[in-house]
């Protein structure tokens, strides 16, 4: 099932606006012109602008097709097109990463899941494997290495 763009862009829109008005509760850092709520304001002021594109461009699709309305719910054509395998994949990698990640890792998991969906989106299986590992350690670098974020090692936990 597929949310109309209008519908989905003015959730959106809300989003922002909440996450804006919560954003401004933070505290400031001593000494600095920002605070914590700069990224989040950053974010929400992201989320109007394209929930309001997203809202415009199909209000104005919808005037210039015949007939003036569509549906607010469609099914996906994809998913009535046999692409529910993909969805499934999608679904099973995050799921695993849930489950799995913390007894195997970060790693194997990414890499396995990753090149499980990229093979179910019809890659070729060294292209979803290169694509899959260099995915995984882009990941790992901006999280671990640049956020500061502990991912799970696993099974690797004196390796890296």
């Amino acid at each position: 099932m597929k949310l109309s763009d209008a519908l989905l862009g003015g959730f959106f829109v809300l989003l922002g606006i909440a996450v804006l008005w919560l954003a401004s509760q933070f505290p400031s850092f001593q000494g600095q012109p920002y605070g914590a709520a700069l990224l989040p304001s950053i974010l929400a002021v992201g989320f109007i602008l394209c929930g309001a594109i997203m809202m415009l461009r199909e209000l104005r699709l919808r005037r210039s097709a015949a007939g003036g309305a569509g549906p607010a719910f469609a099914l996906v054509p994809d998913l009535r097109e046999g692409g529910a395998p993909a969805l499934f994949a999608v679904l099973g990698n995050i799921l695993a990463q849930i489950w799995l990640s913390p007894m195997l890792g970060f790693l194997p998991v990414s890499v396995i899941g990753l090149s499980v969906l990229f093979l179910v989106l019809r890659l070729s299986a060294i292209k979803a494997l290169l694509l899959a590992l260099a995915t995984t350690v882009v990941c790992w670098w901006l999280f671990v290495d640049l956020l500061r974020v502990p991912l799970p090692r696993g099974f690797l936990d004196g390796v890296l």
